[in-house]
Formats: structure tokens, sequence, C-alpha cells
């Protein structure tokens, strides 16, 4: 976007033209009535921390996760952010316009002048709320907007990357900061306002970030399971979430063909260096109609990865995963506007050769973190295409629902009971055909 056309652009529009792709009423995932609210001791990386995992994956969860020096440094940096994700609420509003449509436009300039790279705004529903926090206390639903925020972990690291080798952690923690220090500042303000404004980040949320990237209109639900892709960010995002009761505009979810895109694209699950992706039909799952991962075997896989830090391995061979803004704008308007070249345009994917590491741009040094010291990794995941699709029995799959997650605030081990896993998945319901 050049010079010429920013300067006609309004600033609460931000730089990425989302008003290009159409608005619809309901996302494009089905939502049911029945979604249950989960405990954070649910969460997956929670449970290998807390041995439900084994001891191996609890042991590198709980020393070795944070593997390389980049990666600590930018998680201990978060970490300082804890203690002013809330704070008091000026005892008088400062005077401001009454239209939630001028606060809403007054907002979003505010983010993208920090520096935000997407803004999206929807309500709460109950369901978004952690039920218990990890102590056990109950967690009352207590703001009505989410101000979402996006963003991008940056393509040329990414494009030298196998995706899950020694930055992917890193990569990662980079985009939590930006997120945790802009959302902690964007909710202080609020809060000078006469508003009460929390920061919701990936050191502390009492959200769920997922539902709200969807609901908020960032991006739609993908094969890669438990993750939102953006037409123009693709996977290789990250979100922070401010929750509030300042009057805002709600924003519409989105609609770019991408479930139609991702039934007829098996990339990330080709090439996932675990085998957590599915390569069958939706189910419904704790009330979302989604592609649902093999979420064990996704944490198992990216904590104990012994040649790398964790792993972003779906992100980086995502189709959608190109370079700035408009360089590939021409085959992302095929893949949005005519539904019948998006099997063509995936496949093209691979015969372009994207998703190759440009190897000459890595500028990281391979260490890892052995006993308390830094030292030279003795092995990095060099990964480059597998073209040779082979589609895996869905019978190899687990699904854990949340009547089977450990009880709110256990501080002991809660195992994993894989086999019935595999039977919650074999038995678990098809999407209606017809939704919305």
């Amino acid at each position: 976007m050049n010079i010429f056309t920013r300067r006609n652009r309004p600033a609460h529009m931000g730089k990425i033209p989302m008003e290009k792709i159409r608005r619809v009423d309901k996302p494009t995932t089905y939502i049911s009535d029945n979604v249950k609210r989960v405990p954070m001791r649910a969460n997956f990386f929670t449970r290998a921390a807390m041995g439900d995992l084994g001891k191996k994956a609890q042991h590198e969860r709980t020393f070795r996760f944070a593997k390389t020096p980049l990666s600590v440094a930018l998680r201990n940096m978060s970490g300082t952010h804890d203690d002013i994700h809330d704070g008091p609420v000026a005892p008088e509003k400062a005077p401001i316009s009454d239209d939630p449509k001028e606060i809403t436009e007054h907002i979003k300039s505010m983010c993208y002048f920090l520096d935000v790279d997407i803004v999206g705004i929807c309500e709460v529903p109950d369901y978004a709320w952690y039920s218990h926090d990890l102590d056990g206390n109950e967690i009352e639903p207590y703001h009505k907007y989410a101000i979402v925020m996006a963003f991008d972990q940056g393509f040329e690291t990414l494009d030298a990357a196998s995706g899950d080798d020694w930055i992917s952690n890193a990569q990662s923690q980079r985009a939590y900061l930006m997120g945790s220090t802009i959302s902690c500042v964007v909710a202080d303000y609020i809060r000078q306002l006469g508003w009460p404004a929390r920061a919701q980040t990936a050191t502390k949320s009492d959200v769920l970030h997922l539902p709200l990237t969807l609901l908020a209109g960032i991006g739609e639900l993908s094969r890669i399971g438990e993750l939102v892709l953006n037409p123009f960010l693709g996977p290789r995002f990250k979100t922070s979430v401010i929750t509030t009761d300042l009057p805002l505009q709600i924003d519409k979810p989105i609609d770019f063909g991408l479930q139609d895109f991702c039934n007829k694209c098996m990339k990330c699950a080709n090439e996932c260096p675990c085998n957590a992706i599915s390569f069958g039909d939706k189910i419904m799952y704790n009330g979302y109609e989604m592609w649902k991962p093999d979420v064990e075997k996704c944490t198992l896989y990216r904590v104990t990865n012994q040649k790398g830090a964790s792993c972003g391995r779906c992100m980086k061979m995502c189709p959608f995963n190109k370079e700035g803004l408009f360089t590939h704008r021409f085959a992302l308007w095929l893949a949005i506007k005519v539904p019948a070249l998006r099997g063509f345009l995936a496949k093209a994917d691979d015969w372009f050769e994207y998703g190759k590491r440009t190897i000459k741009n890595k500028w990281w040094w391979d260490h890892e973190n052995v006993a308390g010291a830094y030292v030279v990794a003795k092995a990095a995941n060099e990964r480059d295409l597998k073209k040779d699709t082979r589609a895996r029995g869905e019978d190899r799959y687990a699904i854990f629902p949340p009547e089977t997650m450990p009880p709110p605030g256990t501080k002991d081990p809660f195992p994993i009971d894989r086999p019935q896993g595999v039977k919650d998945r074999a038995a678990a319901q098809k999407p209606p055909l017809k939704h919305g």
C-alpha cells in the first residue's frame, strides 16, 4: 500500500484492507448452544506442567520449554506485565463521545498508532470465559466487550525456518510480548478514561482467545484445528485481548471461503510432524463445528521436541502464509472469489515450492538450554516440502471432551486416558447439515 493510498485511508481502518472481506452475521463455524465452560487447569500446556502427560513432558514443560535464550528473554519481559493487566479505574469519567461508533474508531485508531496489525471487537459470550482459575476459584464474567488485537509473527524469519526449529518459540514470544505491551497500555488508557478494562494475554488471561478472535472478525477457523486463520496474515499471528465495559460497536465475523479451501487442502495435516491434524471431516467438539486436532499429540511434540523449541510447522506450511499484503494478491483473490479453483491453488502451492526454507536468510543461532546452560543444539529440524500426501486413518486420533478434563484447581497429576479419547473421537457427532 503506497503513501498516497495511506494518506487517504481513515486511521481506524489500519493498513490491512479487511474491509475487502465479506462480513456475515454468524461465524462460518457453527457454534451450538451447548458449549461448556472449562477451567484453566484444562489447558494442555498446563496439563503437561502438572504431570498429566507423563514425567518427561512435565520435566520438559517446567524446566526446558523456554529452551533458547531469546525466547527466555522475551518471556521474562512479558512476565513483568502480569501485575499491570488490571488496575484502578479513574473515579470520574473523562469527557468523551457518547457515540459507540466514534469511541470504537478512536480506540482502533490508537491501536493502529501503537502498531497493532488488525483490530476487531465483539461481545464476550459467557462460554468464552474460563470457568475457574488455576487455584480453583470460580470466574464470573465481568466485562461485556472484547477488543481483539492480532500481531504478525513476521514472514521473513519464518521464511528461513522450518516451523519447528530453534527459532519457533521466540517467534511466538515476540508476538506475545508485543501483544502484552500494547494491551496493557490500551487497558490502562481506558481505565484512565473512567471505564473498567483488563488486558488478557498469553501469560495471564481469564478468557479463551479463539472464540473471541472468530467472533471479532479476525478470521475463520481452519483445518489446523484450534487456530483462526486470517486472509492476509494466514495463521501467522498471535492475539492479545482487552475486555472492557467501554461502549463499543461490534464487528461482524468474516467469510473468505476458508471452510471450502481447507476442505480441499490437506497441506497442514500432511506436514504435521506428529500427525495431530485431521485429514477427515469436521466433528462437533464441545459445541463447536471443527477439524478437531489431537491436542495430546500436538502438546507432547511441542513440549518434548528435541530438535527445536516448540513447533509451528502448520503455520509455516499453510498456503495463506505468504510474503506481504500484495505480492500474492491475485492468487489470494482467486482463492476467495473462485471456489472451483481452490483445490488447484492448494496443489499449486506445492508445485511452486512455497514452504521451502530460504536458508540464506537464517540469522539466529541454534542454542538450547541443557542443565541450566546454553549450548549449541545437537540437531535441528530441517524440514522442507513433503509432497506425497498420505492420509492417515481417523481411528488414530483422540479427543478429550470437557467432562474428561481435570477438576478445577487440581494440583496433582490427572493422567490422560488416551484409549477412551480414541473412542470419544470415533463416537463424535457430525455437524448438522444445515445451520445458521
